[in-house]
């Protein structure tokens, strides 16, 4: 094999061999490579020491925020590279990180404590490939298996539970039949991961181009994952189809996935996964615009609008069209409305509050509502003449 490797990822690796070390590619860039795809990043690993690493990169800007568990950062030509010492993983009391690691010098050892046999690989150009748990057979089978004991690795990190979720949605490959049922066994641990990372998990699963196979054959573990999910009963099928057909757009998707249970509940499950208060909102506001019931007509198109706004209204039409409902009406009366170049904000309205001096100031904001519900709809014209005439019960 002869992989084109960056030169700023090559003079990182010939400056460990200058020195008497060898160094592997290893891990997903491997993968990608074998897979004629380019990597998003170059993970290096080496017998070298930690101390020995700071030794050969003196001169080097390197970042040392991951020495204690053998990882320096090492910035060559503006590109960053992680070099990890050869390593075993001690035991794992929390289910999630190793206690402790302990430096080695064969790269199988290192090799592995890996997850699964497609990440399991290691090269070097002058080397070429180090396969020694038939990673490429797997990558060529399209399988992903777990390196070893698929119990013992599932045990070791909950977490890898929901990667080879991830992995069987963005590639495309089958969960082997033994690592399938052990990560059936062990899902419930999964709730020892954190929010977060379940989250960024469940996000690049509903990302994959092969996410309907994966939300149809592993809802057992999505639901223990997020245990809001479980609530769907037999309304899941049609969520999980609407939210792998949403897969651009995870957020969007897993608001699809969540939307039976309405609004409220679409909200509290993205708080649940630690998601930014931008996407909660946005999720929660698509499915409550639902389950309002999309617009069929002009004037519907305006209040709809002006309860919700265009970038909600579609999201609506988004979440309609992948639970296969009709949505040819509402896009054309949308369009329409927006045509008309009625208002639908406040801002755009003609008048303001400080126009509205004759009424009681507690009662404006209710006014200026009603005003903009009557411009919207085209009852009123949006001319301040107009809106003050209407406010102040004259016309």
């Amino acid at each position: 094999m002869d992989f084109r490797i960056p030169a700023s990822c090559l003079a990182v690796m010939e400056r460990l061999a200058s020195c008497g070390y060898p160094s592997y590619l290893v891990g997903g860039c491997v993968r990608d490579l074998c897979r004629a795809v380019e990597p998003h990043d170059y993970d290096l690993t080496t017998p070298a020491s930690p101390a020995e690493m700071k030794r050969v990169f003196d001169g080097f800007r390197v970042i040392e925020t991951g020495i204690a568990h053998g990882t320096l950062t090492v910035l060559s030509d503006g590109d960053s590279y992680e070099v990890t010492t050869y390593r075993v993983d001690g035991d794992y009391s929390d289910g999630r990180h190793p206690d402790g690691v302990t430096f080695t010098t064969s790269l199988e050892e290192d090799l592995r404590r890996r997850d699964f046999t497609v990440n399991a690989m290691a090269y070097a150009p002058d080397a070429g490939l180090f396969d020694p748990f038939d990673g490429q057979a797997d990558l060529a089978a399209r399988v992903i298996r777990a390196v070893g004991d698929p119990e013992k690795r599932f045990s070791e990190d909950a977490l890898r539970i929901l990667r080879a979720l991830r992995f069987s949605a963005t590639l495309g490959f089958t969960i082997e039949k033994n690592t399938a049922a052990a990560l059936r066994r062990l899902a419930p641990t999964v709730r020892r991961v954190s929010p977060e990372r379940i989250r960024e998990e469940l996000f690049k699963l509903l990302a994959g181009g092969f996410s309907r196979g994966v939300l149809a054959a592993y809802r057992d573990v999505l639901f223990a994952a997020v245990p809001a999910l479980a609530s769907l009963g037999d309304r899941y099928p049609d969520a999980a189809e609407a939210a792998a057909r949403l897969s651009s757009d995870p957020v969007l998707s897993l608001a699809a996935l969540s939307s039976p249970l309405g609004a409220d509940a679409t909200a509290a499950l993205f708080r649940s996964l630690k998601t930014d208060k931008k996407s909660e909102r946005r999720a929660a506001l698509a499915v409550a615009a639902l389950a309002a019931g999309l617009p069929s007509t002009l004037p519907e198109a305006g209040l709809f609008l002006v309860a919700f706004g265009e970038p909600t209204a579609r999201d609506a039409i988004a979440l309609a069209a992948a639970l296969g409902r009709p949505t040819a009406k509402t896009e054309r009366a949308l369009s329409d409305f927006l045509a008309t170049g009625r208002p639908t904000a406040l801002a755009e309205l003609a008048v303001r509050g400080d126009d509205l001096s004759a009424i009681p100031a507690r009662e404006r904001g209710e006014i200026l509502m009603r005003l903009l519900n009557l411009a919207a709809t085209g009852e009123v014209e949006n001319d301040r003449e107009a809106l003050l005439a209407r406010a102040l019960n004259k016309g």
